[in-house]
């Protein structure tokens, strides 16, 4: 149970590490300084804003939430 209640943490605060961002970026995408970027306008704004780190941290405890709620629901209960 333990694991799955870790897990679902992990996974609410990784969504909102990946959305949060996204957000942010996509409010600022208008204020670009070059339109034709090789990342595209809305990578290249993540970049510019210094959100990068904290979208991959984000889908790194997304991804381990997901693995410790399966983990947590086929266990073995003792």
């Amino acid at each position: 149970m333990k694991k799955i209640i870790a897990g679902i943490g992990f996974e609410l605060t990784g969504v909102l590490m990946v959305l949060f961002p996204s957000l942010i970026a996509s409010i600022s995408l208008e204020n670009t300084v070059e339109w034709n970027t090789q990342l595209g306008r809305y990578w290249q704004t993540v970049m510019d804003l210094g959100l990068f780190p904290v979208l991959i941290i984000g889908a790194v405890l997304l991804v381990a939430g997901v693995v410790f709620s399966l983990w947590g629901v086929f266990s073995k209960s003792d």
